[in-house]
């Protein structure tokens, strides 16, 4: 019994806080809105492909099977030398040293998939012109040094980055976001009815009691002023 009147108070509660659950949701959506439009910078990837090649020299397919396998495991070295400091450092001349090095390897993020011998390089920036240019810049030194630096002639650029003028930015992700305003709203919403529950402990109403405790109100008390009950008292006397 008193866990089916404790439901339903917390559903009285509810429907007699509606306004305020409301309220407490919007003000973390509103907020989270606010921070996303004035305090957040978006962030834009830009990305460009380079293959890693299967050798020209080709005489029989237990070879050609053995160049592959040799490319795929020469894919994380690759991997590794785009973000050294030799090709990084000549994407920093090409921008004027407006870069340090160790920012650029900030924003270049170099991805492949699983037994690919395609290497995405990716770069994030607030500005995707920018972003576009980077990209392109690490790949074509990569394509140009690796020659040297490990004598092979296996790497082409595949893909370049292009600025089309449409790009959407992936940082921050402002549904997700909203979304997770409004489950911490509904979370705080809780919160507030529970404490609510906790320190209440009288009836606000006669529907209330009767809906809380199934017993039908026989009668109510009205609450009297002092001025009122002299009012009354003066209007006695007057008929006597």
């Amino acid at each position: 019994m008193n866990e089916r009147i404790d439901l339903k108070k917390v559903l009285v509660t509810v429907k007699q806080n509606l306004v305020s659950i409301f309220a407490i949701i919007l003000i973390f959506v509103g907020a989270m809105l606010v921070y996303l439009t004035y305090f957040t910078t978006p962030i834009y990837q830009k990305s460009t492909q380079i293959l890693v090649n299967q050798s020209e020299k080709k005489t029989t397919n237990n070879v050609e099977a053995q160049t592959v396998q040799a490319d795929l495991q020469l894919v994380n070295t690759y991997s590794t030398i785009i973000t050294s400091p030799r090709i990084l450092e000549k994407v920093k001349d090409k921008l004027n040293g407006k870069y340090k090095t160790q920012e650029l390897a900030e924003m270049i993020e170099v991805k492949n998939t699983t037994n690919s011998q395609v290497i995405d390089i990716r770069v994030h920036d607030k500005n995707p012109v920018v972003a576009t240019k980077i990209a392109n810049l690490t790949a074509q030194i990569f394509t140009q040094d690796i020659q040297k630096i490990m004598n092979i002639d296996n790497v082409t650029l595949l893909s370049p980055a292009q600025y089309t003028g449409e790009e959407i930015p992936i940082k921050p992700q402002k549904a997700l976001m909203l979304a997770l305003a409004f489950l911490l709203g509904l979370v705080a919403a809780f919160l507030f009815i529970v404490i609510k529950l906790f320190f209440e402990r009288t009836f606000t109403s006669i529907k209330e009691i009767e809906e809380l405790l199934e017993l039908p109100v026989l009668g109510e008390v009205s609450t009297f002023q002092k001025e009122d009950f002299c009012l009354t008292e003066t209007k006695d006397k007057l008929r006597k």
